[in-house]
């Protein structure tokens, strides 16, 4: 039987860790040559442990800040494997902070560029290169942030926003180019981000909070927004672009 992404062609940015490392995990058992490609160093060890033979899955450092560097990632993917036929804008960062705090600047800075003009370079990049293979698919990672209230991270939420507007933007400018752009929005997820935002809090007690306002009562793991990806990627969902996918448990924060 075929693998439903044999043959395929993607590159994956924060494909290091979290909801990305799982996406390359995904679609490398789901027969796709990928391209990690995330700002840590560490990663290539990733990507070694996916794919020993580096055959499958080769890494490619790149700051998504950066348009040059996210635009390497994609030109080795037609390098290494003479095409590029699903792009995963996935790196992010939650931070922010409270507008009222001295370095709210700073913070929405670093949120925008990450979040919104990583996405956007990735974007650029991806329709590049699928302007002239003749079709692709552009998948970018947004939040449950976007579509709620947000008051610990309003620059995320209005980053993650953001991205739900430009996937909606690009699908309907390039679906007759054959490409699809589609977004997943996560709910709160057990990730290594996530820990790391909420360092200074009781980790246990906010899960179970987050837990208490979510229909299914848990966390969403990495693994369940990497199958969604894995479903938007593949020929079984050929008609659908413009979309944004919710895999939050039934969030709904404040019930």
């Amino acid at each position: 039987m075929t693998a439903p992404l044999d043959g395929r062609v993607a590159v994956v940015t924060g494909g290091g860790s979290g909801i990305g490392r799982a996406t390359v995990e995904r679609f490398a058992a789901d027969g796709a040559r990928v391209v990690l490609a995330d700002h840590a160093g560490s990663a290539a060890e990733v990507a070694a442990a996916i794919d020993p033979a580096g055959t499958t899955v080769v890494f490619q450092r790149a700051d998504v800040r950066d348009a040059g560097q996210v635009d390497r990632a994609f030109q080795v993917a037609m390098d290494r494997f003479g095409r590029c036929d699903i792009a995963v804008n996935n790196a992010g960062v939650i931070a922010g902070g409270p507008l009222h705090a001295d370095d709210a600047d700073d913070q929405f800075d670093l949120v925008w560029r990450v979040c919104v003009s990583g996405v956007w370079h990735g974007c650029r990049s991806a329709v590049a290169r699928m302007r002239e293979n003749g079709g692709g698919v552009i998948l970018n990672t947004a939040s449950a942030a976007a579509l709620w209230p947000t008051p610990a991270f309003p620059a995320y939420g209005l980053a993650k926003a953001a991205v739900l507007h430009l996937t909606r933007s690009l699908a309907a400018a390039y679906g007759r180019d054959g490409i699809r752009v589609n977004a997943v929005v996560p709910g709160p997820t057990r990730t290594g981000i996530f820990e790391a935002a909420t360092a200074d809090l009781d980790l246990a007690g906010l899960e179970r909070r987050y837990a208490a306002s979510m229909a299914l009562g848990r966390m969403i793991e990495p693994e369940e927004t990497a199958a969604a990806f894995a479903y938007l990627a593949s020929d079984a969902a050929r008609s659908i672009t413009g979309t944004a996918l919710q895999i939050d448990g039934g969030y709904r924060p404040g019930t």
